[in-house]
This record gives structure tokens, C-alpha cells and sequence, in this order.
């Protein structure tokens, strides 16, 4: 059966993305109507023409040219209606590429789009969005040499634009999560405080006065990973900021980030990514 671009969407994004870290792309979404969509870790849907409503965890959304809905994978998402002349851009992130996009972004916004996935630019906002989507896709078309770096930094301007015109210090944690998602939240926020000395579980559980089987119970809940790997995560993308980004030395780097020795933090590099500390250098 051959895929049509508007039914591409209703594709996993195994399917979708392959060996591939993100896709593009444009869709109608008339295949997808009164279905979940099956979305990548990190999915941008921006309207370019007509209307569209879009249900996200049961609240509908009515999309109009120019707005973007940020989703994540775990987003209740389905198409309720499309105007015959719906057209959207589409971006799907794997989960590594948004980890390292995430890396230098604020907490806060990920609490923020948590709550509202829908943004909506105006004045010359417009016209800066649809720079960015130009220049997004001539990087994923024509750009070889450097591409997934300046695909990192696309996206981590895209983010960076909308944590700087909203306003995050309004956010209200306790007011609008229950208690397993502040935990997490909290979670992620030790994490980035610690991570470059602290890999043991017991230490965060420790830190929410909660057990380490509990935090692991909650994580897979709400952030779809285990303690670990999300502790696993952030130390790799620390590692290989100092790899990519300084002249330090594979043993300064094991002290700065607490190893034990060289031998342990190349075999833990290794294990995590599948490549060495030299190699990644390179």
C-alpha cells in the first residue's frame, strides 16, 4: 500500500522516522480524523492554511494559520475536524536529538508546554516562525557535514524563542499537578542539578523522601524512562557537551564528572551510546 503525505502522520514514528533522528514534512491529516495520532517523542505541528480542531489530553484546541501545537509522545492526541483547505507542517523529533535540545533549555518551559502545547506567534513573530521553517528544512535537505548540530541549534533557538515571549514564572506547580508529577518534576530538577556527581537512584529517592521502587514506578508513568536511564541521559549529554565543547582531557573530564578512572567512564560512554570517547571527539 503505497503512504500518501496526509496519511503519514497516522504512521509510528519507528515507521516514520527509521534511522533517522528527525522528520518534515506536510500533511492535510484527513486520514487521521477521530484517531490518536502516533507521535515521535517531540512533535511541532504548525498550520500554514485553513483551520483545524485538535483534541490533547481531552481539551481541543482550534488551530489557525500560524499556530504551533508542541506534543509530546504520550499526548492523547486526535484530529476532531480539518477545513477543506488544512495544511500543516510537521516536525518529529527522536527521542536522543530531543534530549540534547533539551539540554540547554529551562525547566519550566517543559512545565509550561506541559500545560499549554498550544503557542500562538503574532507581529513579527509569524514572520520569524516561517523563517524557521524555512531554514529548518533547507538544513535537513541540503546540509551534510554539520547538520545535526545546526538541527540541535534550530531547535533549541524554536524553544528558546518561546521561553523568552511567555511568561514561566507564573507557573503554579503544586497548584496544577498532583503529587506523582511534581515528584517527577522535582526528579528532573535534582537531575540537572546533580547529575555531574550523582548517578545512584537511592540519591534522588533520598532527596524526595521517597523510595528508589516508588520514584521508578512514577518516572515510567510520566516521563516514559526509568530513573536510570534518565540519570544515564543527562550525564551522557554532559559528557559529550565537554567532548564537543572544551580542550579538556578524557581524564579531566572523568574528574570533573566524579568516575572513578578513564577505563570506567569510557566503558560507561561506550555502553550508553555505542561509540568511544575518541571517536565522539573526533
Amino acid at each position: 500500500m503505497v503512504k500518501t503525505e496526509s496519511a503519514i502522520m497516522n504512521y509510528t514514528p519507528d515507521i516514520l522516522l527509521g534511522k533517522e533522528k528527525l522528520a518534515l514534512g506536510e500533511s492535510d491529516l484527513n486520514q487521521s480524523l477521530g484517531y490518536p495520532l502516533k507521535l515521535s517523542y517531540t512533535s511541532l505541528i504548525v498550520c500554514l492554511e485553513g483551520t483545524a480542531v485538535i483534541s490533547v489530553n481531552f481539551k481541543n484546541y482550534l488551530l489557525k494559520p500560524n499556530d504551533v501545537l508542541v506534543l509530546a509522545e504520550d499526548y492523547i492526541t486526535v484530529v476532531q475536524r480539518v477545513s477543506a483547505d488544512f495544511k500543516a507542517f510537521y516536525c518529529l523529533v527522536d527521542r536522543s536529538l530531543a534530549a540534547e535540545v533539551a539540554f540547554d533549555l529551562p525547566n519550566q518551559l517543559f512545565l509550561y508546554l506541559h500545560q499549554a502545547p498550544l503557542c500562538r506567534p503574532n507581529g513579527p513573530e509569524i514572520a520569524l516562525l516561517h523563517g524557521w521553517i524555512t531554514q529548518i528544512k533547507h538544513i535537513k535537505n541540503t546540509c551534510t557535514k554539520h547538520q545535526h548540530t545546526m538541527l540541535r541549534n534550530s531547535l533549541q533557538l524554536f524553544f528558546l524563542k518561546i521561553a523568552e515571549t511567555v511568561s514561566l514564572t507564573e507557573i503554579n506547580l503544586e497548584h496544577q499537578y498532583g503529587r506523582k508529577e511534581i515528584l517527577c518534576w522535582k526528579f528532573w530538577e535534582l537531575i540537572t542539578q546533580h547529575s555531574t556527581e550523582q548517578r545512584n537512584v537511592a540519591f534522588y529517592a533520598n532527596k524526595l523522601n521517597i523510595t528508589p521502587y516508588y520514584l521508578s514506578q512514577i518516572t515510567k508513568d510520566f516521563l516514559n524512562d526509568s530513573p536510570k536511564g534518565l540519570i544515564d541521559r543527562q550525564v551522557i549529554l554532559e559528557i559529550k557537551a565537554l567532548l564537543s565543547t572544551t580542550e579538556l582531557s578524557i581524564k579531566q573530564i572523568a574528574d570533573r564528572l566524579y568516575f572513578e578512572d578513564t577505563s570506567y567512564l569510557a566503558r560507561y560512554f561506550k555502553r550508553q551510546t555505542g561509540i568511544t570517547l575518541t571517536a565522539y571527539r573526533k
